[in-house]
């Protein structure tokens, strides 16, 4: 699917040519470092999880514990439907928190907790509660029968190692944050389990035309000005000379000057020239510039183009591009009728309103599921590492607190 500005990217997206391939491969390390952090949460929270007498995973939790610098309580924080989450569990998952943002200190940790509107005893509740939903997801999980086999994680493993160069590289990037191929499909299953659940228990409706229409009224300066187009790359190698760089362009503009002379067409040209494998295939078609992310090069050619048109040769960092306009979106005040609407985009819209419709009926879902659940929270012990005065300690400037984010 292609990947809609403003929006993370997908997996599935293999054009490479004319995308911000390096640029997005810098951008996935600063989104992954947000995002696979809260991962490693999950997974941290899915091994020392719950401490249950009829689970072994108890021990493994006290293996760890003479490892950490500080005291740990013991003790039970909070009991879901009669299983322990043990208050262990709960302090190691703040403490990882408070010793990788490097508040070693009792005042660096209540600024930052005072920072983002919290308490000890509030972040301990938001622990628990997180963690209380991790038991009864997979809880659900069993009682509607969600199954997961090892070809849908590898397929998942698969989709997401396409995004980079190879899946040596893929590997390399998670293993900065504390994965390995094994905890990583692990990941992997549970979301896809996830997935599969909220398929059976929040079931969403089809959107209607005119949701589309009013969704797009609502963001038609992302999508209007929309244009379509064709690619032909002369690929020039990252460590080329210039007289190799020389030989490309000049091949490049051979062809060009061979599509305005008709002596070849455009569709026959990408087949014969482009080095492109992600669009050769395709007629070089790369898609709708708005559901997508082009290098700057690329994008501002396009942009001056109308349909039909051909540009000149466009030099990016992956060679030399000739690009074709083939078709082109533009509505003057509101869309009136889904029929001046392009097919790719209505799709796209229409993906993106049954995503929002599913996730609003599970969380409404899960909600009811939650109340239903017998969860018994104990009260904080004053002991714990994390328990700081928050007495005299104001919001920095710029803070959560002060924003009113």
């Amino acid at each position: 699917m292609a990947q809609q500005k403003k929006k993370s990217p997908t997996p599935a997206d293999k054009t490479q040519a004319p995308r911000k391939k390096d640029v997005h491969a810098r951008a996935r390390k600063t989104r992954m470092s947000k995002g696979v952090k809260i991962l490693l949460v999950a997974i941290g929270c899915a091994a020392m999880i719950l401490s249950v007498s009829t689970m072994a995973c108890s021990g493994i939790i006290n293996q760890s514990q003479n490892k950490e610098s500080y005291t740990l309580t013991g003790g039970v924080a909070a009991k879901v439907d009669g299983v322990n989450i043990t208050e262990d569990t709960v302090t190691k998952q703040i403490m990882n928190v408070r010793t990788s943002g490097g508040y070693d200190t009792d005042k660096k940790w209540a600024q930052y907790l005072v920072d983002n509107s919290m308490t000890p005893e509030s972040y301990r509740a938001s622990v628990i509660d997180s963690l209380a939903r991790q038991y009864l997801v997979q809880k659900a999980e069993k009682e509607y029968d969600v199954q997961v086999t090892d070809e849908d994680v590898e397929q998942a493993w698969k989709d997401a190692a396409a995004n980079y160069e190879s899946e040596e590289a893929f590997e390399n990037q998670i293993k900065m944050f504390g994965f390995t191929k094994d905890s990583y499909k692990q990941q992997l299953e549970s979301t896809l389990k996830q997935t599969k659940l909220k398929e059976k228990v929040a079931k969403a409706a089809d959107p209607t035309d005119q949701e589309v229409i009013d969704y797009l009224n609502s963001n038609l300066s992302t999508y209007n000005d929309a244009r379509r187009s064709q690619n032909i790359l002369f690929k020039v190698n990252s460590g080329a000379t210039d007289e190799e760089k020389a030989k490309v362009k000049e091949k490049a503009q051979e062809v060009l000057d061979k599509i305005n002379a008709g002596e070849i067409s455009f569709d026959d040209a990408v087949s014969k020239y482009s080095e492109d494998t992600g669009s050769k295939d395709n007629k070089g078609d790369v898609g709708w510039d708005k559901l997508t992310s082009f290098v700057d090069e690329y994008q501002s050619a396009l942009s001056g183009l109308n349909k039909g048109d051909v540009s000149q040769l466009v030099e990016s960092s992956y060679g030399y591009h000739i690009i074709k306009c083939t078709d082109y979106f533009h509505v003057d005040e509101s869309v009136t009728s889904i029929d001046r609407v392009p097919k790719k985009i209505v799709s796209y819209v229409k993906n993106i309103l049954k995503t929002q419709k599913e996730s609003t009926a599970y969380s409404e879902w899960m909600d009811a599921y939650i109340k239903k659940a017998d969860i018994q929270v104990n009260d904080m012990p004053k002991e714990v590492p994390y328990n700081v005065s928050l007495k005299g300690v104001t919001p920095s400037t710029g803070s959560s607190s002060t924003s009113g984010e």
